[in-house]
């Protein structure tokens, strides 16, 4: 097919049009290869602004606490062997650290109550709040030793990783006869989300690319950081010209 003139998107020189994708003459052309490799770089940049823009201050205010829109509370026994100062133990014999078998049956035990708890709720792909509550029957141990115990026990019982918890609140009180360990999981939004990895936003997986890579079938780049690294990319590409 014979080639015909055209003029460059760019800086608007003629050239000879070798395809119907012939957009931009060579010097232009290679700019614009070496712009569309830093896309990604200037779209983490404009991520980052929007991050810092974002960033709650360290003084946290009175109305913080969100309100859940679902939560099932559930009890169990007090043990001293939910806490961490229990859960591991050295071996006489071979000096190894094992896992004590009283802590992995607790942990099962809170598995079963959250997962019996929840009956036919379903636990989103978001913030997942936990509270807890400590009923010690002395003030020997310290309640806060629970915590990764009882955090790996909701593990094991919803299809949430754990990088999605929040703890709402740890309590503690003193109950002589029949203490127990109270554990209350919920969640702000029914929804499914997902964390732009580059402004850090927790956004509705509307809010990104579909990628049946992933396995909630979206990518990790926002739209909206996508779309401003195209406009830096094409600032970037204006101001070289201009030069």
């Amino acid at each position: 097919m014979t080639s015909r003139i055209c003029h460059c998107q760019l800086c608007g020189a003629a050239i000879q049009r070798r395809n119907p994708n012939h957009r931009y003459c060579e010097t232009c052309s290679t700019m614009w290869a070496t712009l569309n490799h830093r896309r990604r770089e200037l779209a983490r940049e404009a991520g980052l602004k929007a991050n810092k823009e974002a960033t709650r201050s360290i003084t946290l205010a009175e109305n913080s606490r969100c309100e859940l829109v679902w939560s099932v509370q559930v009890e169990v026994p007090f043990s001293y062997f939910a806490s961490k100062n229990y859960i591991h133990q050295l071996s006489r014999s071979s000096g190894r650290v094992f896992v004590h078998r009283k802590s992995k049956a607790k942990r099962s035990e809170i598995s079963a109550a959250i997962r019996s708890g929840l009956g036919e709720q379903r636990v989103a792909h978001n913030k997942l709040w936990i509270e807890i509550l400590v009923q010690k029957p002395d003030h020997r141990g310290d309640a806060v030793n629970v915590l990764d115990l009882v955090c790996d026990a909701v593990k094991d019982a919803v299809p949430v990783d754990d990088r999605w918890f929040c703890i709402r609140q740890l309590d503690w009180e003193i109950v002589k006869e029949n203490p127990q360990l109270i554990i209350s999981i919920g969640q702000e939004s029914p929804d499914d989300a997902q964390v732009c990895s580059f402004c850090g936003q927790i956004k509705p997986l509307g809010a990104f690319n579909k990628d049946r890579r992933r396995p909630l079938g979206v990518g990790h780049e926002c739209r909206e950081c996508r779309r401003v690294g195209r406009v830096l990319r094409r600032q970037s590409a204006e101001s070289a010209l201009a030069i």
